[in-house]
């Protein structure tokens, strides 16, 4: 994968490159190279791609021929993912259909444009003859296939540092591009990226009940091509949309059809737990890894890295297939869809047309009322393994506190975010309680295979004691967090 950040200018038929040395550090210029490039682009009919940002085409021509998925990253900055040509030339390659299935939902894609781009490209170098940015003069003459040629000429400058952008731009001298890409600018207004609407001034419930869940519908969707593409943090960051999501389907489950909802929330509930394993396996790797590196090595005994590579090897490994095969899955497909359903015509009920800030304050009181209880639970809990289990429990409710007062921070934000980041402070204590519960477990079943199999497992009963330790010392912080919060048995609440 490759990360590309680059800004598109309008070039007139008699434009003439500049002068650039000494413009953003450019010292030299050299080229220009020219190529000529055939790109073909597919999408569904309904343009699902192009309106989420995201462009896949198959070109030949260049140093890069191939297959090409252009992820959008930011509003210069796109992630291109490559595959080679191969032989079909209208069927595209199965990881890239794959890797696009959350907005294609298995619509077939289908060719819908060819772009022809005769291309002169110069580089522009700094004074160690390091790369500051290609510049290249594209001469576009593009086909839709249900429309007519149009033909232009535009500027591509792509540079590695977003900071050369701007005065390689203005010693151009040339205008910004409307358009986002050549596949927008030959499709026009019906593949522009879609953009979320704005509240209005006296929103209704449900304006933002829809506003809220619409975004991460958007998110859920970003973070799904993490995770097939084996991203840093994708899998956690799935799973935390998840767990929003279904959060702000409670909260907002008086506003819609009620089996609707419920049916969402327990489909979000379990593509959450089926990734659960794969995150459960990196943040455990991660943490044990570093604690192995804060031990002296005089009580470093046996291959304990080389255990824990292995372990966490076949772990990961088998946890990372599991959760493709999900991803691949009928049942996830059927969640998309079914969301997607909901947003383009919302069940809504009376309660949708009500001003917002009178039932979303009703919503954050519940999930106040819903953390309390657990705190109870958790504090007459009968044996130590139980009021972990409890801590649990209220670690869970704490996040679905704090991401309620998420969805409702557009209407309701100035009243709640106070409260919001102490829910947080309880949320990331009982965290940290609920990472060392594990990884006790974990030590103790490694040490005692260690120990069947005639190995030292004297460093993994250390680490199981620094984990108690850590342990008590997070359930420690809880109480005072929980203080902080409510400073009595239950939460105060604005309004």
């Amino acid at each position: 994968m490759v990360r590309e950040t680059e800004r598109k200018f309008e070039a007139d038929a008699d434009f003439r490159l500049p002068e650039l040395v000494g413009v953003g550090g450019v010292t030299a210029v050299r080229g220009p190279e020219r190529s000529d490039l055939d790109a073909s682009y597919f999408d569904t009919q309904d343009l699902r791609l192009a309106r989420a940002g995201i462009t896949l085409r198959r070109r030949t021509g260049g140093a890069d021929a191939g297959w090409h998925a252009k992820l959008p990253v930011g509003p210069d900055t796109r992630d291109e993912v490559r595959f080679p040509l191969g032989r079909a030339k209208k069927t595209v390659p199965a990881a890239l259909t794959a890797l696009v299935r959350a907005h294609t939902l298995d619509e077939p894609l289908v060719p819908v444009a060819r772009i022809v781009t005769r291309r002169d490209e110069w580089t522009l170098l700094d004074a160690d003859g390091e790369q500051v940015a290609l510049l290249a003069d594209d001469h576009v003459t593009a086909v839709p296939t249900d429309g007519k040629a149009t033909t232009w000429r535009e500027l591509e400058v792509e540079a590695a540092d977003a900071a050369a952008l701007d005065p390689i731009g203005e010693a151009l001298g040339a205008r910004p591009s409307s358009s986002t890409s050549k596949l927008v600018r030959t499709l026009g207004k019906k593949a522009r990226r879609q953009q979320p609407p704005e509240l209005p001034k006296h929103p209704t419930a449900g304006d933002a009940a829809l506003r809220y869940v619409r975004a991460r519908f958007d998110d859920l969707r970003a973070h799904d091509t993490g995770v097939r593409l084996d991203a840093e943090d994708s899998i956690h960051q799935f799973r935390v949309t998840c767990r929003r999501m279904r959060s702000a389907l409670q909260a907002f489950r008086p506003l819609f059809d009620a089996d609707r909802v419920a049916a969402l929330r327990e489909e979000f509930r379990w593509l959450g737990a089926e990734l659960a394993p794969a995150r459960d396996a990196e943040v455990l790797e991660e943490h044990l890894r570093a604690e192995v590196d804060r031990l002296p090595t005089e009580v470093v005994l046996g291959g304990v890295s080389a255990r824990l590579s292995a372990e966490f090897a076949r772990v990961g490994a088998d946890a990372r297939g599991s959760a493709l095969a999900v991803l691949d899955g009928d049942r996830y497909k059927a969640v998309l869809v079914d969301l997607a359903a909901l947003l383009a015509d919302p069940p809504f009920t009376a309660k949708a047309a009500r001003p917002a800030a009178g039932e979303l304050r009703k919503a954050v009181r519940k999930s106040a009322d819903r953390l309390t209880a657990s705190v109870e639970a958790a504090d007459t809990a009968a044996s130590p393994a139980d009021r972990d289990t409890a801590l649990h429990q209220a670690r869970k409710d704490a996040k679905k506190a704090r991401y309620t007062v998420e969805a409702v921070d557009p209407v309701l934000g100035r009243e709640l975010r106070k409260w919001g980041k102490r829910v947080k402070g309880v949320q990331t204590a009982l965290g940290v309680h609920q990472d060392a519960v594990v990884a006790r477990e974990a030590l103790r079943d490694l040490g005692v295979r260690v120990h069947l199999e005639g190995d030292n497992a004297f460093t993994y009963g250390l680490l199981w004691a620094r984990e108690d330790t850590r342990a008590h010392t997070a359930e420690a912080e809880f109480v005072a967090a929980w203080a902080r919060l409510c400073g009595s048995k239950r939460p105060h609440l604005p309004g």
